[in-house]
């Protein structure tokens, strides 16, 4: 009769250490990882959905100010000399601001909160400072200052391929440009590549 219970209680702890294993398992594949936000986050995924009341009358209650990351001087930054470039000072950010046309500057007020038309920039979501390019832009200005400050220029290592007015480009062709190159001109078929250099043929 002992060897019976014996058995029986063997196969009953062996079951149970197997059930606890299993449930435990089930629970770690079940539970939820901690949401990290990451930058792509839309806003409304960052705030609870269970939001409790808060007691003002608490004595524990203290509200800390947010940690803000310090704005970029654009003034400073303006005026300060670069000791790699033969050009002296960077034109002011009056002559700047003269030359910028007034519906393009309200155009990139009205759609970057955090645009700076003293040297034409806007903070982006991931913290760079970015120049704000609209379509009151004017090409040509843009053509013109760049041939006054010839310091500015980089060459490309590589040749490019010379431009060619090409009249029967398909539409998908130019969509598909368009999507690729934010730089894309359709009436020459060409873009300016990041690196700087010149205009690149789209192929």
């Amino acid at each position: 009769m002992k060897a019976v219970l014996a058995l029986v209680a063997g196969f009953v702890l062996t079951l149970a250490v197997f059930a606890s294993g299993l449930a435990f398992a089930a629970w770690l594949i079940l539970a939820k990882p901690v949401h990290q936000a990451r930058p792509t986050d839309s806003v409304s995924q960052l705030w609870t959905k269970d939001a409790q009341p808060v007691d003002k009358a608490a004595p524990a209650l203290e509200r800390v100010a947010a940690a803000q990351p310090p704005a970029p001087d654009a003034a400073a930054r303006v005026q300060s000399v670069d000791p790699t470039k033969t050009a002296a000072v960077a034109p002011g950010a009056d002559e700047q601001q003269a030359r910028l046309p007034a519906a393009h500057v309200s155009w990139c007020a009205d759609r970057y909160r955090s645009y700076n038309p003293d040297d034409n920039s806007y903070m982006s979501y991931s913290g760079q400072q970015r120049p704000c390019v609209s379509p009151y832009l004017d090409n040509s200005a843009d053509a013109g200052q760049a041939a006054q400050q010839p310091d500015e220029v980089s060459y490309d290592e590589g040749g490019a391929a010379p431009l060619v007015a090409t009249a029967d480009l398909s539409d998908d062709h130019v969509q598909s440009c368009f999507n690729r190159y934010r730089s894309y001109r359709p009436d020459d078929n060409s873009y300016q590549p990041y690196s700087g250099g010149p205009r690149r043929q789209c192929e």
